[in-house]
């Protein structure tokens, strides 16, 4: 029997965003993911996400008969770490895609910026207000989507899965986007500003992140290293690597688990 790998999106891409990394991984390990964290009215969206922490669990009790590996991307692989250290026996190995632990200093500061209101001045939730949501066609949203910088250095492939996934088909015609807008900005308004003093990891755990991203840097690799005992990668791209490098990203996430699963 395979061992089962459960991936977790980022904010704003649903899993099937990810059909072409997932697809370098599907011969090893069964695959398994929730289409939309943060859509479903009993695990509502609230501050430091404490309720999409539940969602995970709440599947991987319910879905699963063995731990997993879960993996997961950005906002996926914060809620993945989340599970790890309170439910550690649903776990047992963590790779978390360009997701950083917050210094401790960040953390003090999110809080501060939580109580003054001023979000949607240091995340991406300022960006996501009055986004453009539907498309008359298949090919105008892939053209849409082609020219903006966040998905200039997508492999077409990647692209494609986005346009296919993260968009469906509208009641009136044409395009509409997949992931509710009004839950995306609550995601990044509430992002968790309580897991500084996150303990040691008690399974095996690894990072994957980008040399040029914008989200995760050196400073929260020694962080992870040092504190949760991860091991750190670094790879060519930005923070949406594993849609950039699918067939790079997924060769190192099956390298860390074939290890860990020799030892």
């Amino acid at each position: 029997m395979k061992d089962i790998l459960h991936f977790s999106h980022a904010n704003g891409f649903p899993a099937g965003s990810y059909s072409t990394l997932l697809s370098y991984l599907s011969d090893d390990f069964e695959i398994g993911m929730i289409d939309r964290l943060g859509h479903h009215k009993d695990y509502p969206v609230t501050d430091n996400w404490s309720f999409l922490v539940k969602q995970l669990i709440d599947y991987f009790e319910c879905t699963y008969t063995q731990p997993v590996y879960a993996v997961g991307h950005s906002l996926g692989g914060i809620l993945s770490m989340m599970v790890a250290t309170q439910r550690p026996d649903l776990v047992k190995g963590l790779i978390m895609l360009d997701a950083p632990l917050l210094t401790a200093f960040e953390a003090r500061s999110l809080t501060l910026v939580k109580r003054l209101g001023w979000m949607d001045k240091v995340t991406p939730s300022g960006r996501t207000l009055g986004r453009k949501e539907e498309w008359g066609s298949v090919e105008q949203a892939s053209n849409y989507f082609r020219g903006k910088r966040l998905f200039s250095a997508f492999d077409e492939r990647c692209l494609n899965d986005y346009v296919n996934n993260g968009t469906q088909d509208h009641v009136d015609g044409g395009r509409r986007l997949h992931f509710n807008v009004e839950a995306e900005i609550s995601i990044y308004r509430t992002i968790p500003s309580n897991l500084h003093c996150t303990k040691r990891l008690s399974m095996p755990s690894a990072v994957i992140a980008a040399k040029y991203s914008d989200v995760f840097k050196r400073r929260h690799g020694f962080k992870m290293s040092r504190q949760l005992g991860m091991d750190v990668s670094w790879l060519e791209g930005t923070h949406m690597l594993p849609l950039e490098k699918p067939e790079a990203t997924a060769k190192l996430i099956k390298q860390y688990i074939l290890s860990w699963q020799a030892l």
